[in-house]
């Protein structure tokens, strides 16, 4: 079971590029590996500090939260099957993005906007999930 977070703010996504393998240097949605200890929400919220290093504070991203959407396609992912549970956040426009720097898998992180999405630089489906999430942007 894995959850990736869809993080939004002012017309720009939140991304990282993949350090390792599989898929590494592709562009992909912060996420990864649920711990036993933890809900699926605990998770991503994890995930997104340990890629990103994003500063929005826990209560900020669970107000935040606009929807969520599990993604169990048997072919989805080359690690097997996987099964993963995507949640969106919707970050209030704000003068400045949030500042994130990569970390743990992640060989950088970024803001991408929305209109320079390339579904070829993307790992697995995680575009399908975006576009899904975002309604078809």
């Amino acid at each position: 079971m894995t959850v990736d977070g869809v993080v939004v703010q002012s017309g720009h996504i939140l991304l990282i590029e993949r350090r390792a393998r599989p898929g590494a240097g592709l562009w992909a949605l912060p996420g990864g590996f649920l711990d036993a200890n933890e809900t699926l929400l605990e998770a991503c919220i994890r995930e997104l500090r340990e890629e990103t290093r994003l500063k929005v504070p826990t209560p900020v991203l669970k107000g935040s939260l606009k929807g969520e959407a599990v993604f169990d396609n048997p072919y989805r992912s080359a690690r097997g099957r996987t099964i993963t549970q995507a949640f969106y956040f919707v970050l209030q426009p704000e003068a400045a993005l949030p500042k994130v720097k990569g970390s743990d898998d992640a060989k950088s992180a970024f803001w991408l906007p929305l209109a320079q999405l390339d579904p070829s630089r993307l790992y697995e489906d995680h575009y399908f999930i975006i576009q899904k999430m975002l309604g078809e942007f």
